[in-house]
This record gives C-alpha cells, structure tokens and sequence, in this order.
C-alpha cells in the first residue's frame, strides 16, 4: 500500500464529513503530510512502522528549535487520528500508534512580553513589503496582542464580521466561543490601514474569492502573489520572522494572548469583561497570568461569571 497525498486528501474529506473545524482539518492533514515525508526520508514502508516510529519522529521535531512541546503534541494527536482512519478504512490492519502516549500538555505560563516589546513588533511589521503585508502584519499582531483573539479565530475572520464606524470598531469573533468585541484604539487603527490596502488590490485570486476572508497569504519571495487566507502554519511564520527581526525568540501567539490579558487589564477592564472579550469561562485562566494579583482579588470582581467550563487560553 502507498501512503501519498490522496490518502490525505481522503483523510481531509472524512473530518470533514465528521464535522471538524476547517482549521482542525488543515491541521492534522499538515501533520500526516509531515509524517509522511519523514517516512519517506527514512525509507520505511507502511509495514515497517512500529510504535517506536512516532516516539523517533518525536524526538525529530524536538531537534527543531521553533517546535514547542505542545506543538508537538498535537502533532501527535493529528497523526495518531490519520493512522485511526487509515484502519478504519481497512487500509491498515491496526492502528500503530494507539498504543503511545500522547505527550502531556505544556501548562506553564509562556514569559511575558513588555509593552515596550509589541510596539518593537509593530514597528517592524510596518516595515514590511510589499506595504499590504506590512500593514496585514500589523493588524493581525494587533488583534493577537491586544483583543487576545486565538489562532483558529483569527484565521476565520472575513470582512463582513467588521463592523466599524468613525471612530471605533466591533469585530464578531466566531468558533465556539462565538462574540462580538469592542476593538480598541489601536487595533482599529491598523485594522482600517490594512483594510485600505486590501481594498486596493487587483489581482482576480482576491477579487473572485466569494469568501473574502480578512487576512490574506502572499506568495513568492518578494510577496507579490496574494492568495485569500492566512494558514495556521502561515501565521506561524510571520510571527517567527518578527520575533527574530526584534530578538524575541520563537514569538508564538500565546506570548500574545497572554500579553492581552495584562494589556486589558491596564485597560481598566474587568476580569469579567475580559473573560467575556477572549471567550472564557473560568476565572482561574486569567489569574494564572498574573502572579502578582492574588485570585481573591479578581474573584471579588466576577462573582457573576459561569465557571462551569475551564476553557483554554
């Protein structure tokens, strides 16, 4: 048997019918491309795998410096699912790789960035070229830093969940925390920057794209070539780049989310209004943020939240 890229197409078309989040399908998909490829490089066959293979390619990821532990575990899990699929479509007779652990999650606090830090960040996104990437960069760090909007959602965004007016902006969030956000100053500042540079574009991938999704891709060394959206993997790349422009190693967008925590904070807002403006559940998923402020204290402030769901940062 030959594992290729019209298994994995097959393997998209099954979570798909399966209900899985586009960004869950393009996930796991990317992760058995990856495994893939590894396999190959190694020479083995669909028969040679054991469970080893995984814990080997494991510690091939961790050989690369931008491949965090909680990446690596889900891309565990992305390829544990593809190889269910393949014995579930009698493809494989058995799983391989049931029988290992998925890697435990990661909980610790990434380090905290400064304000001083996101401004290094944003400068350097609006250096870049060619000036709707520049300005793209901008608006998305923006939205990550200080509206603490997560990967998935922001990857989802289309034109039409902006609603803005003179002087500010609401912004629907979808997914399954679905909401609607007041943007703050300076994310509608750049958010409207970028939509203007958007809105100049005149390339028919953009303009016959039905979706109009909000954050586009650019392709090609000197980014001239635009497609209509903004992968998971994309993301993590441009935010890499940046970090290492401005010396911040492995910049992910948890450092950021977690940096909107305290931004909203120093805000004036609420622990309340902040769980409901990053769609949270549970108090504690702020606290944890801020070791300084003892849990008491924000608890006296949201003694109306729902806590019956733990939710993620």
């Amino acid at each position: 048997m030959i594992l290729d890229q019209t298994t994995v197409d097959r393997f998209a078309e099954n979570l798909r019918s399966r209900g899985k989040q586009p960004a869950t399908v393009e996930s796991y998909c990317r992760d058995a491309q990856g495994f893939l490829g590894y396999l190959q490089r190694c020479r083995l066959s669909p028969t040679q795998i054991e469970p080893v293979t995984l814990i080997a390619y494991q510690e091939y990821l961790r050989g690369d410096l931008t491949e965090r532990d909680n990446s690596i575990r889900r891309t565990v899990i992305g390829i544990r699912q593809f190889f269910r699929f393949l014995h579930e479509s009698k493809l494989l007779h058995g799983s391989p790789f049931d029988s290992v652990p998925i890697p435990q999650r990661d909980d610790r606090i990434p380090k905290s960035l400064l304000p001083e830090a996101i401004d290094r960040i944003l400068t350097q996104a609006q250096r870049g070229a060619p000036p709707c990437k520049g300005a793209r960069d901008a608006a998305l760090v923006a939205l990550l830093a200080f509206e603490g909007i997560k990967a998935n959602e922001l990857i989802a965004l289309r034109w039409r969940d902006l609603l803005s007016e003179t002087d500010t902006s609401s912004l629907h969030v979808g997914g399954s925390r679905a909401r609607s956000i007041r943007l703050g100053t300076k994310s509608h500042e750049l958010l409207l920057n970028y939509r203007k540079h958007y809105q100049l574009i005149d390339h028919p991938v953009i303009k016959n794209s039905p979706d109009k999704y909000m954050f586009l891709a650019f392709k090609g060394r000197d980014a001239s070539f635009p497609l209509p959206s903004i992968t998971r993997h994309g993301l993590k790349f441009v935010l890499y780049e940046l970090g290492e422009k401005v010396g911040i190693d492995s910049l992910n967008t948890e450092q950021l989310r977690h940096f909107a925590v305290t931004h909203l904070l120093a805000e004036g807002k609420a622990p309340d209004e902040i769980m409901t403006h990053l769609g949270l559940r549970r108090l504690g998923n702020i606290a944890k943020h801020l070791a300084a402020e003892p849990l008491a204290s924000l608890a006296s402030d949201a003694d109306n939240s729902d806590t019956s769901d733990p939710g993620q940062i």
